[in-house]
């Protein structure tokens, strides 16, 4: 494999690297809207009492 070969497979690496991290910060962000949202829910029903 030559420099340029190398340099081409670490710049994809880097990409797909880039799409993961952006792909799992919205599942985790996701994750935190749901958890918020029970906890309002929560909040909700019991000041209802």
């Amino acid at each position: 494999m030559n420099i340029e070969q190398e340099i081409n497979e670490l710049k994809k690496e880097l990409v797909f690297l880039r799409i993961k991290k952006i792909t799992q910060q919205k599942a985790e962000h996701q994750q935190l809207k749901k958890i918020q949202n029970k906890i309002s829910k929560i909040k909700q029903l019991n000041n209802k009492k």
